[in-house]
């Protein structure tokens, strides 16, 4: 919350140093870090020598510093924030899809920052609903979607979101859902990155069912602490045909932009264990 009032450089200096404290102490968190990170290179071909693991995972962990920092930094972004701080990738990709009349599927993942990503397409004029996993605290959960209400960005409790995501759609707005945690009782895996992984079915199986388009997009910080938010085209159900193959074109995305910044993807536990 003190990074609102802080200076932004110092905010993240002490989120580093805190991210550096918990990936001392949480061991096995960073072995899981390591090892998803293995498994990534692997599947590129690349053998990281043993060394690097450790400071590519130590990296994870203090871009999720800087991720913490500017979750309760940025609160509704303004004309000006956006200008200052977010690149735009082929944002007119959300314009044709949400043209189309049917609601649009933005599917992202725990890679860069997907909360302040979500109030970057409020700003830009659309009406976003996210659905969102529950936190183990009231107040935490409070806390965080007290935040996500302050970007415009209306809060679907997952468990209890199917309905109002299909009104949604209906209605013709934005269902913003992660597409790399299964937090569902489903047990199917799907190859990711060579192996098979818990990824959810949902995404694809909504859009299937309701014809909406699924734009898979991403809000990934860069070297100067700016973001650029990456739109890629839509996946059209109707184009596209099957289920499996609005999955396939999904993972696809995913695994591209996982591939290119690893430790920008928040997954603390052993993902394909």
């Amino acid at each position: 919350m003190c990074s609102r009032h802080l200076p932004r450089r110092f905010s993240y200096w002490l989120g580093l140093r805190i991210a550096d404290l918990y990936y001392w102490r949480r061991t096995a968190a960073r072995q899981a870090v390591m090892n998803n990170l293995r498994r990534i290179f692997a599947a590129r071909g690349i053998t990281p020598a043993a060394s690097a693991l450790p400071g590519f995972a130590r990296k994870t962990f203090q871009h999720f510093g800087k991720y913490l920092v500017d979750f309760f930094r940025f609160a509704r972004l303004t004309e000006d924030e956006l200008r200052r701080f977010v690149n735009l990738e082929n944002a007119e990709a959300l314009r044709e899809a949400a043209g189309r009349g049917k609601g649009v599927l933005v599917v992202t993942a725990h890679l860069g920052n997907w909360e302040v990503g979500g109030a970057v397409i409020a700003a830009l004029g659309y009406r976003l609903n996210a659905v969102a996993l529950p936190q183990s605290s009231k107040k935490l959960d409070s806390l965080f979607n007290e935040q996500r209400a302050s970007r415009g960005i209306h809060v679907l409790p997952l468990g209890h979101a199917a309905f109002g995501l299909v009104r949604c759609l209906k209605r013709g707005e934005i269902v913003a859902l992660l597409g790399d945690r299964n937090f569902t009782h489903e047990t199917e895996r799907y190859d990711f990155f060579g192996a098979p992984a818990p990824l959810p079915r949902g995404p694809a199986w909504l859009a299937a069912q309701t014809g909406a388009p699924l734009v898979p997009s991403f809000l990934l910080r860069q070297e100067d602490d700016t973001f650029l938010l990456r739109c890629h085209p839509p996946i059209y159900p109707e184009v596209v045909g099957s289920e499996a193959a609005i999955r396939a074109a999904w993972i696809a995305a995913l695994e591209k932009e996982v591939a290119a910044a690893p430790w920008q993807w928040f997954i603390f536990d052993d993902f394909w264990a």
